[in-house]
Protein backbone atom coordinates (compact mmCIF):
# COMPACT_ATOMS: atom_id res chain seq x y z
CA UNK A 1 0.00 0.00 0.00
CA UNK A 2 0.94 3.66 -0.56
CA UNK A 3 1.82 5.79 2.00
CA UNK A 4 -1.16 8.12 0.97
CA UNK A 5 -3.72 5.22 0.69
CA UNK A 6 -2.67 4.31 4.59
CA UNK A 7 -2.90 7.61 5.85
CA UNK A 8 -6.75 8.37 3.82
CA UNK A 9 -8.21 4.55 5.04
CA UNK A 10 -6.64 4.36 8.47
CA UNK A 11 -10.16 4.42 10.81
CA UNK A 12 -10.66 3.41 14.34
CA UNK A 13 -12.21 0.22 14.19
CA UNK A 14 -15.02 -1.02 17.08
CA UNK A 15 -15.40 -4.72 15.93
CA UNK A 16 -12.97 -6.86 16.05
CA UNK A 17 -13.13 -10.89 14.56
CA UNK A 18 -11.54 -13.40 17.42
CA UNK A 19 -9.17 -14.79 14.87
CA UNK A 20 -5.93 -14.59 16.63
CA UNK A 21 -3.10 -12.07 14.89
CA UNK A 22 0.45 -14.16 14.56
CA UNK A 23 2.98 -12.66 17.21
CA UNK A 24 5.22 -12.93 13.77
CA UNK A 25 2.83 -10.60 12.01
CA UNK A 26 3.09 -8.36 15.42
CA UNK A 27 6.49 -8.24 15.67
CA UNK A 28 6.88 -7.27 12.05
CA UNK A 29 4.22 -4.18 12.48
CA UNK A 30 6.34 -2.97 15.72
CA UNK A 31 9.47 -3.86 13.80
CA UNK A 32 8.65 -0.74 10.96
CA UNK A 33 7.25 1.16 13.68
CA UNK A 34 10.20 1.71 16.07
CA UNK A 35 11.38 3.72 13.19
CA UNK A 36 9.52 6.77 14.43
CA UNK A 37 10.59 9.84 15.36
CA UNK A 38 11.71 10.57 18.94
CA UNK A 39 12.80 13.85 20.79
CA UNK A 40 16.56 13.61 20.72
CA UNK A 41 16.23 10.19 19.58
CA UNK A 42 15.36 9.21 23.11
CA UNK A 43 12.81 6.42 21.98
CA UNK A 44 11.19 6.59 25.59
CA UNK A 45 8.71 3.40 24.50
CA UNK A 46 8.14 -0.22 25.98
CA UNK A 47 5.94 -2.27 24.22
CA UNK A 48 4.11 -5.07 25.90
CA UNK A 49 1.94 -6.89 23.97
CA UNK A 50 -1.26 -9.06 25.37
CA UNK A 51 -2.70 -11.69 23.31
CA UNK A 52 -3.90 -15.01 23.66
CA UNK A 53 -5.13 -15.71 27.34
CA UNK A 54 -3.65 -12.52 28.70
CA UNK A 55 -5.78 -10.58 26.01
CA UNK A 56 -9.34 -12.26 27.54
CA UNK A 57 -7.82 -11.96 31.50
CA UNK A 58 -7.47 -8.26 30.86
CA UNK A 59 -11.13 -7.49 29.05
CA UNK A 60 -12.47 -9.81 32.09
CA UNK A 61 -11.06 -8.16 34.71
CA UNK A 62 -11.78 -4.51 32.62
CA UNK A 63 -15.42 -5.56 32.53
CA UNK A 64 -15.75 -6.82 35.68
CA UNK A 65 -14.20 -3.18 36.64
CA UNK A 66 -17.24 -1.29 33.98
CA UNK A 67 -20.01 -3.31 35.18
CA UNK A 68 -19.52 -2.40 39.07
CA UNK A 69 -19.14 1.49 38.13
CA UNK A 70 -15.04 1.97 38.83
CA UNK A 71 -13.52 5.58 38.73
CA UNK A 72 -10.60 5.13 36.25
CA UNK A 73 -7.36 5.44 37.82
CA UNK A 74 -4.75 6.11 35.03
CA UNK A 75 -1.23 6.51 35.37
CA UNK A 76 -1.16 9.49 33.23
CA UNK A 77 -3.61 12.44 32.99
CA UNK A 78 -6.71 12.22 30.98
CA UNK A 79 -8.54 15.21 29.49
CA UNK A 80 -11.24 16.13 31.81
CA UNK A 81 -12.70 19.21 29.99
CA UNK A 82 -13.04 20.38 26.65
CA UNK A 83 -14.46 23.69 24.73
CA UNK A 84 -15.46 25.27 21.98
CA UNK A 85 -14.98 23.64 18.93
CA UNK A 86 -12.62 20.62 20.60
CA UNK A 87 -15.72 19.90 22.50
CA UNK A 88 -17.88 19.76 19.63
CA UNK A 89 -15.79 17.14 17.85
CA UNK A 90 -16.08 15.28 20.91
CA UNK A 91 -19.66 15.02 21.42
CA UNK A 92 -20.00 14.76 17.54
CA UNK A 93 -17.87 11.70 17.40
CA UNK A 94 -20.06 9.95 20.28
CA UNK A 95 -23.31 11.24 18.54
CA UNK A 96 -22.29 10.31 15.53
CA UNK A 97 -20.74 7.00 16.15
CA UNK A 98 -24.39 5.53 18.13
CA UNK A 99 -26.60 6.50 15.14
CA UNK A 100 -24.56 5.13 12.36
CA UNK A 101 -25.12 1.90 14.42
CA UNK A 102 -28.38 2.62 15.14
CA UNK A 103 -28.46 3.18 18.80
CA UNK A 104 -31.11 5.70 20.13
CA UNK A 105 -30.55 7.87 23.37
CA UNK A 106 -33.56 5.94 24.67
CA UNK A 107 -32.04 2.51 24.66
CA UNK A 108 -29.51 2.48 27.40
CA UNK A 109 -28.88 -1.05 27.04
CA UNK A 110 -27.59 -0.61 24.34
CA UNK A 111 -25.36 2.06 25.36
CA UNK A 112 -24.29 0.16 28.47
CA UNK A 113 -23.44 -2.65 25.97
CA UNK A 114 -21.18 -0.43 23.71
CA UNK A 115 -19.42 1.25 26.86
CA UNK A 116 -18.30 -2.44 28.53
CA UNK A 117 -17.22 -3.65 25.19
CA UNK A 118 -14.86 -0.83 24.85
CA UNK A 119 -13.52 -2.54 27.75
CA UNK A 120 -13.71 -5.63 26.33
CA UNK A 121 -10.89 -3.97 23.62
CA UNK A 122 -14.09 -4.10 20.76
CA UNK A 123 -13.29 -8.18 20.67
CA UNK A 124 -10.10 -7.58 19.48
CA UNK A 125 -7.35 -10.48 19.80
CA UNK A 126 -4.67 -8.59 21.06
CA UNK A 127 -3.93 -4.87 22.69
CA UNK A 128 -0.24 -3.64 22.30
CA UNK A 129 0.82 -1.16 25.14
CA UNK A 130 2.82 1.55 25.03
CA UNK A 131 4.53 1.97 28.21
CA UNK A 132 7.38 4.44 29.77
CA UNK A 133 9.42 4.89 32.80
CA UNK A 134 7.68 6.63 35.26
CA UNK A 135 10.58 9.17 35.94
CA UNK A 136 10.49 10.50 32.59
CA UNK A 137 8.91 13.57 31.56
CA UNK A 138 5.80 13.09 30.66
CA UNK A 139 4.55 15.43 28.06
CA UNK A 140 7.03 15.04 26.23
CA UNK A 141 7.43 11.29 26.52
CA UNK A 142 3.46 11.15 26.00
CA UNK A 143 4.45 12.88 22.33
CA UNK A 144 7.22 10.39 21.05
CA UNK A 145 4.57 7.46 22.31
CA UNK A 146 1.76 9.26 19.79
CA UNK A 147 4.41 9.34 17.38
CA UNK A 148 5.39 4.96 17.37
CA UNK A 149 1.56 4.17 18.49
CA UNK A 150 0.29 6.16 15.20
CA UNK A 151 3.24 4.77 13.20
CA UNK A 152 2.00 1.12 14.50
CA UNK A 153 -1.77 1.76 13.22
CA UNK A 154 -0.57 2.61 9.82
CA UNK A 155 2.29 -0.26 9.76
CA UNK A 156 -0.82 -2.60 10.90
CA UNK A 157 -2.74 -1.38 7.63
CA UNK A 158 -0.20 -2.89 5.86
CA UNK A 159 -0.95 -6.53 7.06
CA UNK A 160 -4.87 -6.18 6.97
CA UNK A 161 -5.26 -5.35 10.40
CA UNK A 162 -7.27 -2.79 11.94
CA UNK A 163 -6.73 -0.12 15.12
CA UNK A 164 -8.19 1.72 17.95
CA UNK A 165 -6.13 3.83 20.32
CA UNK A 166 -8.52 2.95 23.05
CA UNK A 167 -8.76 5.39 26.14
CA UNK A 168 -10.24 2.40 28.43
CA UNK A 169 -7.35 0.09 27.85
CA UNK A 170 -5.49 1.87 30.39
CA UNK A 171 -7.88 3.22 32.63
CA UNK A 172 -6.65 0.52 35.41
CA UNK A 173 -3.10 0.48 35.45
CA UNK A 174 -3.09 -1.90 38.73
CA UNK A 175 -4.52 -4.49 36.80
CA UNK A 176 -2.50 -3.92 33.65
CA UNK A 177 0.56 -4.29 35.30
CA UNK A 178 -0.50 -7.21 37.36
CA UNK A 179 -1.64 -9.63 34.19
CA UNK A 180 1.28 -8.19 32.06
CA UNK A 181 4.21 -8.53 34.65
CA UNK A 182 5.39 -4.50 34.19
CA UNK A 183 7.01 -3.11 37.01
CA UNK A 184 5.06 -0.69 39.43
CA UNK A 185 8.05 1.96 38.54
CA UNK A 186 6.39 2.41 34.48
CA UNK A 187 3.92 4.56 33.54
CA UNK A 188 1.28 2.79 31.34
CA UNK A 189 -0.01 5.66 28.44
CA UNK A 190 -2.26 3.72 25.84
CA UNK A 191 -3.26 0.68 24.76
CA UNK A 192 -3.96 0.15 21.13
CA UNK A 193 -6.53 -2.84 20.08
CA UNK A 194 -5.42 -4.73 17.10
CA UNK A 195 -7.00 -7.47 15.03
CA UNK A 196 -8.77 -8.25 11.89
CA UNK A 197 -11.72 -5.87 11.06
CA UNK A 198 -15.06 -7.60 11.53
CA UNK A 199 -16.16 -5.31 7.75
CA UNK A 200 -19.82 -6.95 8.40
CA UNK A 201 -20.08 -4.92 11.41
CA UNK A 202 -21.30 -0.89 11.57
CA UNK A 203 -18.90 -0.38 14.08
CA UNK A 204 -15.91 -1.50 12.19
CA UNK A 205 -17.15 0.67 9.21
CA UNK A 206 -17.63 3.75 10.86
CA UNK A 207 -15.30 6.56 10.17
CA UNK A 208 -14.85 9.95 12.22
CA UNK A 209 -14.83 13.33 10.08
CA UNK A 210 -11.81 15.82 9.59
CA UNK A 211 -11.42 19.91 9.48
CA UNK A 212 -11.24 21.09 6.46
CA UNK A 213 -7.62 22.29 5.86
CA UNK A 214 -8.11 25.82 5.50
CA UNK A 215 -9.95 25.48 9.15
CA UNK A 216 -5.76 24.56 10.63
CA UNK A 217 -3.66 25.40 7.96
CA UNK A 218 -1.99 28.95 8.21
CA UNK A 219 0.64 30.08 6.27
CA UNK A 220 2.70 33.14 8.38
Amino acid sequence: MKLEEVVRNRKSVRAFSPNSVPRETISRVVELARWAPSWGNTQPWEIVVADGPKAKELADAFEAEGKKGATPRPSISMPVNFSGVYKDRYMNLGKNLLAFMGITREDKEARMSHYLNMYRFFGAPAVVYLVIDGDLNEPYSCLDIGSIGTTICYAAMVHGLGTIYLAASMHFPDIVKRVLDIPETKKIVIGIAIGYPEADKLAAVFRSDRAPLDEILRFA
